[in-house]
């Protein structure tokens, strides 16, 4: 058995109190667990429907958002943390340093996708869209043609939760700067206000919230500033205490969310009961749940679940109906092929996404050591 060693520092990887010796010192591995299971959500949801009549997996395309809402609320809660961390250990915080890590772990992989969308579109595989590829270059995939029809705009559809994104990573760091006092206050109200907000437009669309409404960014941050501010509180000692003493059985609530239909005002809770889930399994690693986020094979499916998200689209194309281009022709219309989504993934994870967030960190080394986010 490795030996074990208590960490010290404020912050989630303080929340951990046993973690493995050698374990890099702001890695959290059961982290990666959790972007795997956001990852199984999205490939669900954007698979060909299988089954018959009385059973279909069209019965699991509900959790795909919740698997993006998933990957929000990993990102608020560890973005918030990175900084403040680096707040504390040198006073201050780079912004600059800030962005260029994050360009590096973003940007190349998203171009080049694109990239290939364009090269997809001009041999007629797909269909061309230019307001789909331009907003995706541009990081505004979120507000520009989502009311275009699901078989026109498909290829680039998924930008629009890395539009929300790079629209969280402007905002936090600002607010971080210039608010000094009562941060998890502020963040917490602005992140409530945005739930009061998309309630409100889910009634005044009666009792529906259009998917171009639902992806904007204005009515999806609360999904990233809600965890964020729970970052800000688990700064402070007290706040991690009452974590490890109360939260033990939060793994029961999501149980308690699967009886809300599919679309309902009152889902933007999962912001909420998500983001404490997650703190749980951070605040009690030696349960059983926690452990089960730590399977070898979680781990690795987490490691690669950007490269998954981006390229996940050309292959999995529910939307396309027959009769129309496809990205690799036949193919789209085989259960299969989601199987031809994870050697993609394996060789754009070790060929260009880590060699580039390496490089992203020696150009702008972190105060924070450990795997890039």
């Amino acid at each position: 058995m490795i030996a074990q060693q208590p960490r010290l520092q404020p912050g989630l990887e303080a929340l951990e109190k046993n973690v493995p010796g050698g374990t890099r010192p702001s890695y959290l591995p059961t982290l990666d667990g959790w972007r795997a299971i956001a990852i199984l959500l999205v490939l669900l949801n954007h698979s060909v429907t299988l089954g018959g009549e009385h059973f279909n997996t069209a019965t699991f395309h509900y959790f795909g958002p919740i698997g993006v809402e998933i990957f929000f609320e990993l990102s608020g809660l560890l973005i918030c943390n990175r900084l403040l961390d680096e707040e504390r250990l040198t006073g201050s915080l780079n912004l600059k340093g800030f962005y260029v890590r994050r360009i590096f772990r973003i940007q190349p992989l998203a171009l080049l996708y694109v990239t290939v969308v364009v090269g997809l579109t001009l041999l007629h595989r797909i269909p061309n869209f230019p307001a789909g590829i331009a907003s995706a270059y541009l990081l505004v995939r979120n507000f520009v043609g989502m009311r275009a029809p699901a078989a026109l705009g498909w290829a680039t559809a998924h930008f629009w939760s890395l539009s929300v994104e790079e629209h969280f990573y402007l905002f936090l760091p600002s607010f971080l700067l210039f608010v000094r006092r009562r941060r998890a206050e502020w963040i917490l109200a602005l992140g409530s206000a945005g739930v009061l907000w998309r309630t409100y437009q889910y009634v005044s669309h009666g009792n529906s919230l259009p998917f171009a409404i639902d992806v904007r960014t204005d009515l999806s941050l609360c999904f990233l500033l809600i965890p964020a501010s729970f970052a800000v509180l688990l700064q402070r000692p007290a706040m991690q205490a009452a974590a490890r003493r109360y939260l033990r059985l939060m793994w029961v609530l999501p149980l308690a969310l699967l009886a809300l239909p599919p679309i309902s005002p009152l889902h933007p809770i999962s912001a909420l009961v998500d983001s404490l889930l997650i703190v749980t399994t951070l605040t009690h690693p030696t349960e059983w749940y926690s452990r089960v986020l730590e399977l070898p094979p979680l781990q690795f499916l987490g490691r690669i679940s950007y490269s998954i998200y981006v390229w996940q689209e050309l292959f999995l194309s529910n939307y396309w109906t027959r009769g129309q281009v496809h990205a690799f022709g036949r193919l789209n219309q085989s259960p299969w092929v989601v199987l031809l989504v994870f050697p993609v993934a394996i060789a754009s994870y070790y060929g260009i996404e880590k060699p580039l967030i390496r490089l992203g960190h020696r150009l702008a080394p972190s105060a924070t050591p450990g795997r890039a986010l």
